[in-house]
């Protein structure tokens, strides 16, 4: 019983050295000031595809046709909508001159889907720079696009990863919606840092046109459904050519799903595209989420198998108290300062979201949509 005790304690203080070189080598990457660019001088094009999205469409596009940028325009790709949307966006171009719009036709033989639409719009371009939203989502301020665009004044910088968050509402799946958010910009935003870029999210991202159509666009993934912003800054992002905005007046903030089901449907959905990630990414992510587990699960064990049970105790209290420093900096610099006093729940909350997120995934299908 003593040697299975010691091979449980040496087993959860390995899994908790991984943990804490997870914090110490990248979580501690957004410590760091973001570096500061002067404004990007040149023009923007934004860039929304969007199919019967007519009541998003007029609550959030004028908040986008009026940037400060001087020199901007807005590309909305109708997708063969039927809901009011042409009629709509029809009136709005003839009072703005900056909106252009791209009609698409529904081929009900061969529908092509979202990555089809926003390669119509990113070629309909006129400007170097593309930049990605949604119709269900809202610019934070007038200043979004000089705040995303600011990186590009460097010329090495060719993808600019944004933050995308949710709006906030006082119920119990928006705390697990805020939390998944939360989670995913933890990782992609602190592994970009130090070199290590994964993804992006497609509601707030921003790269060059040349870049684009040097990875010939979706073609290495057009057979998923998803990926048309994860899998692509997978593929084309490497350790220099990335730059992060953290500013609040640069994010988006999108309508969060009120219903669990359609919460899971759109999870299930993005989680289709980890698979295909580099090996490189999927291995660092693993050995992060698969580390957490089993250092809790070897933690309670050696509290109840081991004959001093302060030394397992000592141990996790050291890596807590390296989690107080550098967890809520994060929560800070990610703009989630509301839930700075629930970090120390984080570890638990995630681990739960994430098993239950896996279960679903694993155990619940559903009919993949085409057009997502």
């Amino acid at each position: 019983m003593e040697l299975i005790g010691e091979i449980v304690l040496y087993a959860f203080l390995f899994f908790l050295f991984i943990q804490v070189l997870f914090y110490l080598v990248v979580f501690s990457s957004n410590l760091r000031k973001p570096k500061a660019h002067p404004p990007y001088r040149h023009g923007v094009s934004v860039i929304i595809c969007a199919r019967n999205e007519i009541a998003n469409l007029k609550a959030h596009l004028p908040e986008f046709l009026s940037q400060s940028h001087s020199n901007y325009e807005v590309i909305i790709v109708n997708d063969g909508s039927t809901d009011g949307t042409v009629a709509y966006l029809e009136e709005m171009e003839i009072k703005h001159h900056n909106l252009k719009i791209v009609q698409l036709d529904i081929d009900d033989r061969f529908h092509r889907g979202k990555k089809f639409a926003l390669t119509m719009g990113i070629k309909a371009s006129s400007y170097e720079v593309v930049l990605l939203s949604d119709a269900d989502c809202a610019p934070s301020s007038e200043n979004w696009i000089n705040e995303m665009t600011a990186p590009f004044s460097d010329d090495k910088v060719e993808i600019v990863l944004g933050l995308g968050a949710y709006e906030r509402r006082p119920r119990p799946l928006n705390w697990a919606i805020q939390l998944d958010t939360f989670t995913t910009a933890f990782l992609y935003t602190n592994l970009a840092r130090i070199g290590m870029p994964y993804m992006g999210v497609g509601r707030n991202l921003a790269y060059r046109k040349e870049l684009f159509f040097r990875y010939k666009g979706f073609a290495s993934h057009q057979h998923l459904a998803s990926g048309d912003d994860d899998l692509f800054v997978n593929e084309a992002a490497t350790k220099n050519n990335v730059a992060v905005v953290f500013a609040d007046e640069g994010q988006t903030v999108s309508t969060a799903h009120r219903t669990l089901g359609k919460w899971q449907k759109q999870k299930r959905r993005h989680l289709t595209t980890s698979p295909h990630y580099k090996s490189s990414n999927r291995f660092v992510l693993m050995l992060w989420w698969f580390s957490l587990f089993l250092m809790y699960a070897f933690f309670a064990a050696s509290m109840l198998i081991y004959p001093d049970w302060k030394i397992p105790l000592i141990a996790f209290g050291s890596r807590f108290l390296l989690q107080s420093i550098i967890l809520p900096v994060n929560l800070f610099r990610l703009n989630y300062k509301p839930y700075i006093w629930g970090y120390i729940f984080y570890d638990l909350a995630a681990m739960l979201l994430y098993l239950h997120l896996g279960l679903v995934r694993t155990f619940v299908r559903s009919k993949p949509k085409k057009w997502i």
